[in-house]
């Protein structure tokens, strides 16, 4: 399947390759999700890319194998995170930097969508091909399966073929129109889970878009707590900080978790009185580091 891999050096955020910039020694560096393992900003372990899926693994891998020496993982925007050539060279070292916020994740999730929009494309490309000419083919099958059939009655010296000949083609034929239609119907099967599924992947697309957007806005107008990033010391420092303030100033605010968006009206009101003392505002710490 089609890979093509993207120019790094100005992406920011998960497989970026580094070489050039390292002297031309193998330098791979990884900048996680800001929900990758378990809302922790931490790298996961890689999965294979289902092309049906309506997601993509917050890692994925396409590995290919090409000999029993060599080999490679790739993510789907084409970066080579580790390989083994068929002289023996090998490299799968991979460094862990910080990770992303959540607004520069889902940019980052938004164009690895793409390019999986691209692969389901060319699945779609290979799925039509499959198809292409059963109907040639089974009317082929089936004039020749008359054809045989045609013979078994005559006698001897009146048929084209010998009787045990004509029926084994007859039944050779039938065969091949019954496997064109499994294999028609199990593509089409096929064919509906992956509209789907790449339905599913532009709504995710579209949700995230509008995301990116309402962060981006509260960001400029002061209403972002973002405690997004986990990866770092004293990740909940920016709430903390605004919890100083009056409470009808942090109730027009938004804490960007991990995972979600969610508006600090919403906590007051969930927690209830409780929250407006001054002297519990821990309450509000803990309850929103619960919703991580």
């Amino acid at each position: 399947m089609k890979i093509n891999a993207i120019n790094t050096t100005n992406f920011k955020g998960l497989f970026t390759d580094k070489t050039a910039q390292n002297g031309g020694n193998w330098r791979m560096e990884y900048s996680p999700y800001s929900w990758e393992s378990n809302n922790t900003s931490k790298m996961a372990n890689k999965k294979k890319v289902d092309v049906y899926s309506s997601y993509l693994p917050d890692n994925e891998e396409i590995y290919t194998k090409f000999s029993e020496t060599a080999e490679n993982s790739k993510d789907i925007l084409g970066t080579e995170s580790y390989y083994k050539r068929s002289d023996g060279k090998m490299r799968r070292t991979i460094t862990e930097v910080p990770a992303m916020n959540r607004e520069e994740s889902l940019k980052v999730q938004n164009k690895k969508y793409d390019a999986f929009l691209e692969m389901k494309k060319e699945e779609f490309s290979r799925l039509r091909n499959n198809v292409t000419g059963i109907t040639d083919k089974v009317d082929n099958s089936v004039t020749d399966f008359r054809k045989y059939a045609a013979d078994v009655p005559l006698g001897f010296f009146t048929a084209a073929y010998d009787r045990r000949y004509a029926v084994n083609q007859m039944s050779k034929e039938f065969d091949t129109v019954l496997d064109s239609a499994k294999n028609a119907y199990t593509n089409f099967l096929d064919y509906d889970k992956l509209r789907i599924s790449a339905d599913n992947v532009r709504s995710v697309q579209k949700r995230n878009a509008e995301e990116i957007d309402k962060l981006a806005n509260l960001r400029k107008a002061g209403q972002l707590i973002d405690i997004s990033r986990r990866d770092i010391n004293d990740a909940d420092k920016p709430l903390i900080e605004n919890l100083k303030h009056g409470f009808n100033t942090i109730r027009s605010k938004f804490v960007c978790l991990p995972h979600r968006l969610i508006s600090m009206d919403e906590v007051m009101r969930t927690l209830g009185r409780a929250a407006e003392v001054p002297d519990n505002k821990q309450l509000i710490i803990d309850y929103i580091k619960r919703l991580i």
